[in-house]
């Protein structure tokens, strides 16, 4: 009971102060010259991806980013920690799979094709030193194994994935929800989600609906937080949420930040940031004091 009366106080208070949001002038989105339709961040790089499937890579020196050779329908960044620099994985227009090199400054094509790809830090063995998982458009899933530089197929069928602290997590055809565990393959989790987000152990989700869950490894099983929201993206520097004409930092869940421009898509970096998307392709990234 006292569980349960903590939800409704939590899920009361988002929508009281969604209601009630106010600008916080020291702290807002902010934007950053050029046009984009995807952008990714990890822990120290962020990348995007051009109104022409141009490849873009931001310099925090100048404040702008810089084309880089290639062309993507999407990007991926992340996997960065103390001990190692984040990795980039893009997929092309007719799903090859390409990796970046830091020293060449360019994409390589790696054998194979995908239809989504996600990077996150790797924790388990010398062959996955990154979690580098994909899915084709058939929903087959694939693992990329830094000893043979090839990916693996995995066992199983998922149209989303999603990476985080070493971890995988991903949504069937039919919207069901499975976690990989090392070792023994995938198994499936109650719910029903169309997006999902890993934040080190953080999973968080939105069904079709557009009401948003967050994973209680003690139940287990993801509770319902709130509703009427469109986007749910976690990662070191927090979960964020968007809601029509709102923005939603759940790290803190009493901010909230007007979003007068139209946001359609949130990046969430393991420390190189938040960045967001409108509905223009404009680009805008979170600045703190």
């Amino acid at each position: 009971m006292k569980r349960n009366c903590w939800l409704l106080t939590i899920c009361f208070r988002l929508v009281w102060c969604a209601a009630l949001v106010v600008p916080v002038s020291a702290q807002h989105f902010k934007q950053v010259t050029g046009t984009l339709t995807q952008v990714a961040a990890g822990r120290n790089e962020v990348f995007g991806i051009g109104t022409s499937k141009q490849v873009y890579r931001y310099n925090p020196g100048t404040k702008a980013f810089v084309q880089t050779p290639g062309s993507l329908t999407q990007v991926a960044v992340g996997g960065g920690s103390l001990s190692q620099r984040d990795e980039v994985w893009g997929i092309g227009t007719s799903g090859q799979i390409d990796h970046f090199n830091f020293g060449t400054k360019t994409f390589t094509r790696v054998p194979g094709t995908l239809a989504q790809i996600v990077v996150g830090e790797g924790k388990f063995d010398n062959c996955h030193s990154y979690e580098v998982w994909g899915i084709d458009v058939s929903d087959n899933i694939f693992r990329y194994n830094y000893c043979t530089k090839n990916f693996d197929q995995i066992a199983g069928s998922l149209s989303v994935i999603a990476t985080g602290g070493g971890s995988l997590w991903g949504l069937n055809s039919s919207a069901q929800i499975y976690y990989y565990y090392q070792g023994s393959g995938f198994f499936q989790i109650a719910g029903s989600l169309q997006q999902i987000t890993v934040s080190g152990n953080d999973v968080w989700g939105l069904d079709g609906s557009g009401n948003i869950y967050r994973y209680d490894p003690a139940a287990p099983a993801f509770v319902l937080y709130g509703g009427g929201y469109t986007q749910v993206a976690a990662g070191g520097d927090g979960v964020w949420i968007i809601q029509p004409g709102i923005v939603l930092n759940y790290t803190d869940y009493e901010t909230f930040f007007y979003n007068p421009f139209s946001l359609t898509q949130l990046a969430v970096g393991y420390g190189a940031g938040v960045w967001g998307v409108d509905s223009s392709n404009r680009v805008y990234t979170f600045v703190r004091p």
